[in-house]
Parts: structure tokens; C-alpha cells; sequence
């Protein structure tokens, strides 16, 4: 083969490339289009191509939402998850997390670095951890029993509650499986993300802080 052949052959594959990255930016910093009008004010950054985050106000409170591309489990299809962190001083010293479903390869999550493994109570998600770093300065179960209904939707991953904030992790989409299986690549073909969802996941997170910080609690 000609060397200028060749170098033209090499050209067009890196300008394949490009544009294909460029279409996986395009379409995954779409994902909060429709949400956008949920927000008082809100940033939007995004680093090459991996998903955007957003950063905004919420019914007065500061939010940080990401979507996490996750494909470390094994025979598992990757999944795209949502984490919605509500930003505010808890007035409890210690870290209380319930992951349920665990695998040991949650990277979005910190359960596995706290020390103290609790009992799940009963009529909590039986499959889960429950996790804390400093049991006796944590939020009482009591005042988190109400929101552990969150679970009661399958895709509901996670709920952290540290010094600084909650943050509920949700599964907004599976990955394709043709995709997965066959060309081990990661592809997400579901919508942009639902108003709907994202906002009943912010208010669900700022329901709880509100109910951690009553006089009474």
C-alpha cells in the first residue's frame, strides 16, 4: 500500500473517531434538557465525554446532580446511575448509609470504607447494608424508617446521609444488551431524563433533611 494511501486511510479513521465522539458528547449532555426548568439557577459542566453534572437551586436548596456510567460488575448489563445530592449541614456527627442490593464493587459509593456494619431493621430492605463510621453520632433509625419507602421502587439504589447533605442514588437506565454482550461496549439508548423523576428525587431528599433537623428530632 502507498504511503499516501495510507495516510489517507488513517486520516479518515481518526475523523470517524472524532465525529463519534462528538455525538457521544452531544447526546449525553442532553440528558438534562427537559429537567432544566426544575432549577431557580443552575451550572452545567461537562468533561469530555463523559455525562454532565449539574449544579442549581432547588426550592431554595443547593443540589449537585451526576449520572454515573457503571460496568464493573460482572454478568451484570452496565448501569447508568443517578445521584442526587441535597447540600446542607445535617446536625448529626456521623455517616448513615443503606445500599441495598450490594455487590462489593459500588465505586459511586463510600459503604465499604465505613467500619461499623449495622442490623437492617425489620420491614427495612432485608437485602442491604446498613453502614455507619460513627454509630453512636449518627441520624436515629427512627427518623429515617419513614423515607426507607424510597426502596419500594426496584430501581433505588442508595441513601447517605452524612454532616454535610443526603444523597439518594437511583438506576435511571440498563445498559443495551446487544451492545454489551456482543461488542462490550457501554451504550445507554433510554430518553433524557424525566422532570418527573428527578424532582420527586429532590424533594424526597429535602423531605428527609427537613425531618432530620425538627426541634423534636
Amino acid at each position: 500500500m502507498a504511503p499516501a494511501v495510507l495516510v489517507l486511510m488513517v486520516g479518515a479513521l481518526a475523523l470517524l473517531h472524532w465525529y463519534g465522539r462528538q455525538e457521544v458528547r452531544k447526546k449525553r449532555g442532553a440528558m438534562f434538557d427537559s429537567c432544566i426548568g426544575l432549577f431557580d439557577s443552575y451550572r452545567l459542566s461537562q468533561d469530555s465525554v463523559y455525562f454532565p453534572v449539574l449544579e442549581g437551586r432547588y426550592r431554595g436548596y443547593g443540589v449537585r446532580i451526576e449520572l454515573i456510567a457503571d460496568h464493573i460488575a460482572v454478568r451484570k448489563l452496565p448501569s447508568l446511575w443517578l445521584t442526587v445530592t441535597l447540600r446542607g449541614t445535617v446536625r448529626y456527627g456521623g455517616v448513615l448509609d443503606l445500599l441495598v442490593r450490594p455487590l462489593n464493587v459500588e465505586f459511586f459509593s463510600p459503604s465499604a470504607l465505613l467500619e461499623a456494619r449495622l442490623s437492617v431493621p425489620p420491614g427495612w430492605p432485608q437485602d442491604a447494608w446498613l453502614r455507619s463510621d460513627r454509630p453512636d453520632a449518627m441520624p436515629p433509625l427512627e427518623y429515617i424508617e419513614p423515607h426507607v419507602r424510597f426502596f419500594h421502587d426496584p430501581r433505588a439504589k442508595e441513601l447517605l446521609i452524612t454532616p454535610r447533605g443526603i444523597r439518594l442514588v437511583y438506576q435511571a437506565q440498563e445498559g443495551v444488551r446487544a451492545h454489551y454482550q456482543v461488542l462490550r461496549q457501554v451504550e445507554f439508548a433510554g430518553p433524557p431524563l424525566s422532570p418527573r423523576l428527578l424532582g420527586s428525587l429532590m424533594d424526597r431528599a429535602i423531605a428527609l433533611y427537613e425531618d432530620l433537623k425538627q426541634e423534636g428530632h
